[in-house]
C-alpha cells in the first residue's frame, strides 16, 4: 500500500531541517526529477510539480515497491475528486 506520512508545508519542512536552498534537478540519464537541498536531503518529486513554490508540501512517501523517501507534491487531500453532489 502506498502511504504519505509526516506531511508538512515545504517552508516548514525547510525550516525544521535547516534547509536554506532547495533545487529541482533532473537526472540526465533517466529524465527523472528530484529535489536536492543544501542540507543533504534528497526527495522525489511528484509529476504534478512544475516549479518549486511555497504552495507545495513534503511527505514521507512509502511506495508499494521500492524504498521510502521524502516526496515534494502539491498540497491537498491526496484524493482526486471525481464527482460531487450537494443539497
Amino acid at each position: 500500500m502506498v502511504t504519505f506520512e509526516k506531511t508538512v508545508g515545504i517552508v516548514n519542512f525547510m525550516q525544521a531541517n535547516g534547509i536554506n536552498t532547495i533545487n529541482l534537478n533532473a537526472n540526465p540519464a533517466t529524465g527523472k526529477r528530484l529535489v536536492t537541498t543544501d542540507a543533504g536531503i534528497t526527495a522525489r518529486v511528484s509529476d504534478k510539480v512544475e516549479k518549486l513554490s511555497a504552495a507545495l508540501s513534503v511527505s514521507w512517501f512509502t511506495p508499494e515497491d521500492g524504498e521510502a523517501s521524502w516526496m515534494v507534491h502539491p498540497t491537498g487531500s491526496g484524493l482526486d475528486t471525481l464527482d460531487s453532489f450537494s443539497i
